[in-house]
């Protein structure tokens, strides 16, 4: 089987080969990325997640043609209850154009980033490119840096693959197959 991850990122595509190693099993699974257009923001908001998540998926699909599962991952900040979050969005297509969704839950943005984006009026990722080069830390390792390294940001990506994948390779008595 054939899973087609869209995107060049090796941290996304390692994720993305641990989580269907989990899930899917070892046998006979050949795992490659493309490097596909997300078609939003560098730091996509809201619904714009899902959607770079969708156009990834999609993307690979489309430029990819003996594949069997195409997965589009994407990280993006929303506004839930007053507070941001950074969440991960996943879609997956299959062969035969039936999709597959699922998010992970969200880490609240700090508030010195959010002060520097008003105050500063850039974006998240310009903020976030500005403190780590101050810093010296990796780059886009948001969570990481949010967190002091307790949390990365792999835990979404891979909360939000697992949570798709599971809607395809479920056991046979999973409420997804009945």
């Amino acid at each position: 089987m054939k899973f087609v991850i869209g995107s060049a990122s090796k941290r996304k595509i390692e994720v993305a080969e641990k989580i269907i190693r989990q899930l899917v099993g070892g046998g006979n699974l050949f795992i490659t990325g493309y490097p596909s257009y997300s078609g939003v923001p560098d730091t996509p908001y809201d619904k714009q997640t899902f959607d770079g998540a969708n156009n990834r998926a999609r993307d690979a699909k489309a430029h990819i043609k003996d594949g069997d599962i195409f997965i589009g991952l994407e990280s993006g900040l929303v506004e839930r209850h007053g507070h941001i979050y950074e969440e991960a969005w996943c879609a997956i297509l299959d062969k035969d154009e039936k999709s597959f969704y699922g998010y992970s839950s969200g880490l609240k943005v700090p508030d010195l980033i959010l002060k520097k984006m008003d105050e500063l009026k850039l974006e998240h990722c310009d903020v976030m490119a500005m403190i780590e080069e101050e810093d010296g830390k990796m780059p886009s390792e948001t969570w990481g840096n949010y967190s002091g390294g307790m949390i990365a940001r792999e835990i979404s990506l891979e909360e939000s693959l697992r949570n798709a994948l599971i809607q395809i390779f479920s056991p046979d008595h999973s409420l997804y197959n009945k």
